[in-house]
């Protein structure tokens, strides 16, 4: 026997009655049309269902949980509403911001970038024969002209196997540039830090203005505004940018940047609620193509909990 899983518009119909049913009895008018709408499809009561325990799930979950709404939702108008009914609003508010920036348009990025990648990792060959690999949610812009290859890494990371030929190779992330000597390199662009880890040959970087610094082979680097953030580090050579394999390092990182770095192989978003098991450190080898049971392992580790949301976004806490 096969059954058929509630569509994203049924979850949210679903959303919509148990909002009203945990806002106060219903009149025998809309009791009736709750009614036929359960009854019209199999997979209206499912997604009833579902909606249900994810509110009840909420509700034990204690205050904790639900102080932390209203700072998601940042919505001054649900203030007034008497506490007895506000926790549903607030939790529909949460729901709809969630699938509202799931939804929102990166147009700026597009007309930016030549090369992207969504959910999962990309590999492209560029035109001088070279191999990018791009991370989840990357974005690269090309330019290559008869005297040069320069390309920019406007978001993400990605890993580069670069073809020889007598043009130049250079990688412009964060105000600064990094140049190909040898073979093989991965440069990562997060919160203004660019981080650039050799897995063969040589480069050069020039953070700006400051003196350029050539990295060999398992060594690694990072800086910010023009400038050096860390000494030179040394990084294994077969742990560099794994995501092109397929996998994720967790390395002692608190719980909810480990999640934050999961949810990028995700079409829905994942919210973290602060608290203080978001703050425990885990560590893990986990698989890209399961991101959902990679999420589930990292939030057992840190004794946390988790729903799915209408949209199939995740709510951890």
């Amino acid at each position: 026997m096969t059954t058929s899983i509630p569509s994203p518009r049924q979850a949210r119909q679903a959303l919509r009655w148990v909002i009203r049913c945990n806002a106060g009895r219903l009149p025998e008018r809309q009791q009736r049309a709750l009614q036929r709408w359960l009854q019209a499809d199999p997979r209206h009561a499912d997604a009833w269902r579902q909606q249900q325990a994810f509110w009840q799930g909420l509700d034990a979950a204690g205050p904790d949980v639900l102080a932390a709404l209203p700072e998601l939702t940042a919505e001054p108008a649900l203030r007034p509403l008497q506490p007895r009914r506000r926790v549903p609003w607030l939790l529909a508010s949460a729901a709809v911001l969630l699938l509202s920036v799931t939804a929102a348009p990166h147009a700026w990025l597009l007309l930016r970038s030549d090369v992207r990648s969504d959910n999962a990792p990309r590999t492209v060959q560029l035109q001088d024969g070279s191999t990018a690999i791009l991370d989840a949610g990357s974005a690269l812009a090309l330019d290559f002209s008869a005297g040069q290859r320069r390309l920019q890494l406007l978001r993400g990371r990605a890993w580069f196997q670069v073809a020889h030929e007598a043009r130049p190779f250079r990688v412009e992330a964060g105000g600064g540039e990094i140049r190909d000597i040898g073979t093989a390199f991965s440069v990562a662009l997060q919160d203004a830090v660019v981080t650039t880890e050799v897995s063969q040959g040589e480069v050069e970087i020039r953070p700006g203005h400051v003196a350029a610094q050539r990295l060999q082979a398992g060594q690694a680097r990072a800086f910010r505004d023009g400038r050096w953030l860390q000494p030179l580090q040394l990084a294994d050579v077969e742990a560099i940018a794994p995501w092109r394999r397929g996998e994720i390092v967790i390395d002692d990182l608190p719980a909810q940047q480990a999640i934050e770095r999961l949810a990028r192989y995700r079409r829905a978003p994942v919210w973290v609620l602060h608290g203080q098991g978001a703050q425990v450190a885990v560590s893990g080898l986990f698989h890209l193509q399961q991101p959902d049971a990679a999420i589930a392992a990292v939030a057992q580790q840190a004794g946390l909990r988790s729903q799915r949301l209408p949209g199939g976004a995740l709510l951890v806490w």
